[in-house]
């Protein structure tokens, strides 16, 4: 059973991983099997579907995969981690895929939903003893076990991350309308 937790972790953990490298490191450095887009050109993806300032955007999405991905990878502090994703792939799904349909092949919202709910999976199942948090003792690490079960608390962690995907996409949308009034608004010069 370990050993299918520690798969179960390290293949979703790692793409997760892969997809934050595709948005942090420069197509001019990156290796070609990465296929990396950079800051610079997810930021310009980011700025035409009116998420803006795209480049810090864009670093925010790929430092959260990055980081979220590792947590599910390495198995430390996995609910963290299922939360930190959570929020991106929130934000993925409803501004870039959901208007696609269900399908992946048509650029749908099947796999990052399938890659949030591994994410999931992982943080209800707990990481196994193959992992940095059972390594280091620190399975319970939010002293939280005797209030709710494995599953609750890792959708607890999907929702907290959802909620904040949605948050951000509300800040950036109120964002673009104080913008929009306060160009409305200014005496033309």
């Amino acid at each position: 059973m370990n050993i299918a937790l520690l798969v179960l972790r390290l293949v979703p953990g790692l793409l997760f991983m892969g997809h934050g490298l595709q948005k942090l490191v420069s197509p001019k450095i990156a290796p070609k099997f990465l296929a990396a887009n950079g800051p610079r050109g997810t930021g310009g993806f980011f700025d035409q579907m009116g998420m803006r300032p795209g480049v810090l955007l864009a670093v925010f999405a790929g430092l959260g995969e990055l980081v979220g991905g590792f947590s599910i990878a390495a198995g430390l502090l996995t609910p963290i981690g299922t939360a930190v994703l959570a929020a991106v792939m929130t934000v993925a799904i409803l501004k870039v895929h959901l208007s696609k349909g269900i399908w992946n092949s048509a650029g749908g919202f099947e796999f990052p939903l399938l890659m949030l709910t591994a994410a999931y999976v992982v943080s209800a199942i707990g990481p196994g003893s193959l992992s940095i948090d059972s390594w280091a003792g620190i399975g319970n690490w939010s002293g939280i076990h005797w209030a709710a079960q494995d599953a609750v608390r890792a959708g607890a962690a999907v929702g907290i991350g959802a909620a904040a995907g949605l948050l951000s996409l509300g800040a950036n949308a109120l964002g673009r309308f104080v913008g929009r009034e306060r160009s409305r608004l200014s005496p033309v010069h």
